[in-house]
C-alpha cells in the first residue's frame, strides 16, 4: 500500500516536472522571440535614421556645390580669408602661451 502511494506520488511528480519543463520552454521561446523582435525594430529604426542623415548630407552637399558653381570667385575668396584668419588665430595662440619644458628634472 505504501509502495503504491509512493509510486502514485512519483508519477504525479514526473507529470509536474514535465509540465514545468514545457512552461519554461514556452517562456524561453517567447523571450527569445521578443528579444529578436526588439532587435529587429531597433535595427530598422537605425537604418531609417541613417538614411535620413545621408539624405540630409547629400542635400547639403548639393546646395553647397550649387553655390560654388554659381560663385566660384566668391567661394575661393571666402576660403582664402578663412585660411588666413585661421592661420592668424593659430599663430596668436601659439605665441601667447609660454613654452613648457616637459623634461624631468632630477635634483
Amino acid at each position: 500500500m505504501a509502495t503504491s502511494n509512493l509510486q502514485a506520488e512519483l508519477r504525479e511528480l514526473r507529470q509536474q516536472m514535465t509540465e514545468l519543463k514545457d512552461v519554461i520552454g514556452r517562456q524561453a521561446g517567447r523571450a527569445g522571440y521578443d528579444a529578436r523582435h526588439r532587435a529587429a525594430e531597433a535595427l530598422h529604426g537605425a537604418a531609417r535614421t541613417a538614411g535620413h542623415v545621408a539624405e540630409y548630407a547629400r542635400d547639403g552637399a548639393d546646395s553647397v556645390a550649387g553655390v560654388v558653381r554659381r560663385h566660384p570667385a566668391a567661394t575661393s575668396t571666402a576660403l582664402i580669408t578663412l585660411g588666413i584668419i585661421g592661420g592668424v588665430i593659430g599663430y596668436l595662440v601659439a605665441t601667447s602661451t609660454p613654452a613648457r619644458d616637459n623634461r624631468w628634472r632630477w635634483h
